[in-house]
């Protein structure tokens, strides 16, 4: 699949705090791949991310310089004699998105894992769904962020279209269902597997595995 910008820009974003953690490498491996999809197409946020690394870099200038060990030159030196490992080829978020490979779940419903670093028992996925669709009602066991890549979703009365993206915690409990007029395609990383609240959604969830 080929990620398409959004025609109108996004009206729900990244938190203060997730774009912080994004902006310092700490946010969480596949996590930063779905803030990433969402950086791809919103110019306000790229805004603010760079006003955030400027900040950063400031802290950073204006601290103490930290002392050298004694080795410190001799722990250089051996690091120039070791042969460098090739460097792996960079793999940009249409490479990733492109080479999910899917999984028909349901009709008009499909899942596909991408190829990127998280946590073992995290989970980072694409979904598409037809319009009316939905999925089974869940909680998480942690943190759920969602991209909308095409298409809407309407999640607990929030309309989520094209662009747009969605922090959910363990704390909710939701069934979002894809509306408008094309199949609605969302980048997920989950904190942890869904949790559904019936037989149907683990059923559906376990061959899905999410």
């Amino acid at each position: 699949m080929k990620y398409r910008m959004p025609e109108a820009p996004p009206a729900h974003h990244p938190s203060a705090e997730t774009l912080a953690a994004y902006a310092a490498g700490a946010l969480r491996p596949g996590f930063d791949v779905v803030v990433a999809a969402h950086l791809s197409g919103c110019a306000h946020c790229r805004a603010e991310l760079r006003i955030l690394e400027s900040l950063g870099g400031a802290v950073l200038a204006s601290g103490e310089d930290a002392a050298l060990s004694d080795d410190a030159l001799a722990r250089a030196m051996a690091r120039l004699d070791t042969p460098e490992e090739a460097p792996q080829p960079q793999r940009t978020l249409q490479h990733l998105l492109a080479s999910a490979k899917r999984r028909w779940v349901a009709p008009g419903v499909w899942v596909a894992k991408v190829d990127t670093p998280y946590d073992q028992n995290d989970r980072v996925y694409m979904l598409s769904a037809t319009p009316g669709a939905a999925t089974a009602m869940h909680t998480h066991a942690g943190l759920e962020f969602t991209q909308v890549l095409q298409g809407a979703l309407d999640d607990d009365g929030v309309h989520l279209r094209a662009g747009d993206f969605c922090e959910r915690s363990s704390e909710h409990t939701h069934k979002p269902t894809a509306t408008g007029h094309e199949p609605c395609v969302c980048l997920f990383a989950t904190q942890g597997r869904l949790t559904p609240t019936g037989i149907i959604g683990r059923i559906a969830f376990a061959l899905a595995d999410v």
